[in-house]
């Protein structure tokens, strides 16, 4: 136990003539401050044990919109890998909905979902802040969306200078604070890293899309003005982008390295780029119509090393279409550059044409984390596709609706034995990178209560 000396001064009366103050010093005991449990000592029912330093977290952010990602390096660095801003399933007139209940409730936006959740589980020596933002692309589930019903969805809007107004006035520099803004209207960005401007290589939203693009921009434009934000394309082929802030020194094994974005794929060698898979910006702009290139293969894909552990994070890479057009089989170069990981996350929600078996083969993942936002995800052939790669393979969705439950069933895929159908899921790596446990967390309250713990898994 701990003593603690301090004075304490009594006026006592010895005499009539003399009061002079006495000095008296007491000891007091104090309680030792109680022991912070170590970050693998989770138990269910019971809020997750926080970060600690030698430790490597990856957080899927689960508000049933989309796609978030939230990553604790081992020195406290962070980055958010995307930002939900899909729509409620909720709201009356929705169409088809998406068959997913937003979570924890559509009374909180997916932005704030994500914000109490990084408050929650950030370092200290992240100081309020977040190191690195990826947008994988420019879609609303990863993003946020721009849309003039956005107080039907309870969202807000600023000016160019970051004041609240009734309508945002996107000529103007205003913004919708929806998925990214929302959250980096709250939590300083230090640094955005994209796939490039649109026009590089534009995608079949390219002319249908321009509010919300124009939203992220002036976003970026006040985040850059106010917070010193630092917007720049995600170096493909290099590990000296992404890199540890606090005590890079102390964990030479840990690296970022960038394999594609915009349609440009790492080739595998130092840091050289293949910039003509895709057709030109020009070519694409002349048969935008025509050719139809989806937003997903413009994805930023990135790989992940902590000691042995390795992880691939590949955003909405697909090959839809490659019967009419083989360069839309972003999947194929990028297979031929990755090699085996101990865990990944899904491409593309694993709908259907994506996660293919070539990249599959190289990745073998042993854990497969599915960021489900709609009723049609998992696919059962993009599953079965997992199933050949790892047969051992675990598998973690954060939702599911009941009517994909029935057809995976038809399919002969049993999704009881998923070790999640709902819930934030986390990946934990011990110090070192030579082993690691995935926990999924309750996502109905802001609790962050363990339902389910899995590991040890070694890494190989």
């Amino acid at each position: 136990m701990k003593r603690v000396s301090f004075i304490l001064l009594l006026q006592l009366a010895v005499l009539a003539c003399n009061s002079n103050p006495i000095e008296i010093e007491i000891e007091a005991v104090q309680p030792e401050p109680a022991e912070v449990p170590s970050p693998v000592e989770a138990v269910e029912g019971e809020p997750l044990p926080l970060w600690q330093e030698g430790y490597l977290d990856i957080h899927s952010i689960n508000g049933g919109r989309g796609e978030a990602f939230y990553y604790i390096m081992p020195d406290g660095t962070t980055m958010l890998v995307d930002a939900a801003g899909g729509r409620d399933y909720e709201i009356e007139g929705e169409p088809d909905g998406t068959g997913i209940y937003s979570k924890p409730s559509n009374s909180y936006s997916s932005g704030n979902v994500i914000i109490q959740y990084i408050k929650h589980f950030a370092p200290d020596v992240a100081d309020g802040r977040l190191d690195y933002f990826m947008t994988s692309h420019y879609h609303a589930d990863h993003m946020g969306t721009y849309t003039k019903s956005f107080q039907n969805y309870g969202w807000t809007a600023a000016d160019r200078n970051g004041t609240i107004t009734p309508v945002p006035n996107l000529d103007a520099g205003g913004f919708l604070l929806n998925g990214l803004p929302e959250v980096g209207y709250h939590i300083p960005i230090m640094r955005i890293i994209d796939r490039g401007d649109w026009s590089d290589r534009p995608s079949n939203i390219y002319l249908t899309s321009s509010q919300r693009m124009q939203n992220y921009l002036n976003f970026i434009d006040w985040s850059s003005r106010t917070n010193g934000t630092v917007r720049e394309k995600l170096a493909i082929g290099h590990k000296d982008q992404i890199v540890l802030k606090h005590d890079a020194a102390a964990y030479p094994g840990f690296a970022v390295r960038g394999i594609a974005a915009g349609g440009d794929i790492w080739t595998g060698s130092g840091t050289s780029v293949n910039t003509k898979y895709l057709p030109t910006s020009d070519q694409l702009m002349a048969n935008l119509e025509a050719w139809d290139p989806n937003e997903n293969i413009m994805s930023c894909v990135f790989t992940l090393s902590y000691g042995k552990f390795d992880w691939f994070s590949g955003g909405d890479i697909q090959y839809t279409g490659i019967s009419t057009y083989a360069w839309k089989d972003i999947e194929e170069p990028i297979s031929k550059v990755v090699g085996r990981v101990e865990a990944m996350k899904a491409c593309h929600h694993c709908t259907k044409s994506c996660n293919s078996a070539k990249l599959l083969a190289a990745l073998k993942p042993d854990n497969f984390i599915i960021g489900v936002w709609t009723k049609n995800q998992p696919n059962p052939s993009s599953l079965k596709r997992v199933y050949k790669a790892s047969p051992s393979v675990n598998i973690f969705a954060t939702n599911m609706a009941d009517s994909i439950i029935a057809t995976l069933k038809d399919e002969g895929i049993d999704a009881s034995t998923f070790c999640a159908q709902s819930g934030h899921i986390v990946l934990r790596v011990l110090p070192g990178g030579g082993s690691y446990y995935i926990y999924v967390l309750d996502d109905s309250d802001f609790q962050y209560r363990v339902t389910s713990i899995h590991g040890p898994f070694d890494c190989k």
